[in-house]
């Protein structure tokens, strides 16, 4: 599968280490993903899984890549949030492995939900 990096237009957020908050960096990264997701949309990706973000273990955190998925083709976007982690092996991947893992890590982020006490 292809990877790109982000496109010019819409460069990573820029985070303020000098007077971090954790709040801020996770809402500016949050809009960059959608920002992304409507960029996909715009350049032709148009599947019902477009944007949904895919996560590898890598050193002491994570590689993300946004899918971008069109007629009869797929693309995944470097997310170069956090330590900006890439993940080697990612390129030779089938979509249908990108999207397993996809799910997989929705099912375990059910699993930890917090759950609603009456």
């Amino acid at each position: 599968m292809k990877v790109y990096g982000i496109p010019k237009e819409l460069p990573e957020p820029k985070v303020d280490y000098g007077n971090y908050d954790r709040d801020k960096a996770i809402e500016a990264e949050n809009k960059h993903r959608e920002a992304l997701k409507g960029w996909l949309k715009r350049a032709g990706y148009t599947g019902k899984r477009t944007g949904e973000v895919a996560k590898f273990p890598v050193a002491d955190g994570y590689a993300e890549y946004m899918l971008g998925e069109g007629k009869g083709k797929a693309v995944l976007l470097h997310l170069p949030y956090g330590d900006g982690y890439h993940y080697p092996d990612v390129k030779y991947l089938p979509k249908a492995e990108i999207l397993r893992r996809i799910d997989a890590d929705k099912r375990f982020a059910e699993m930890f939900k917090r759950k609603e006490v009456a």
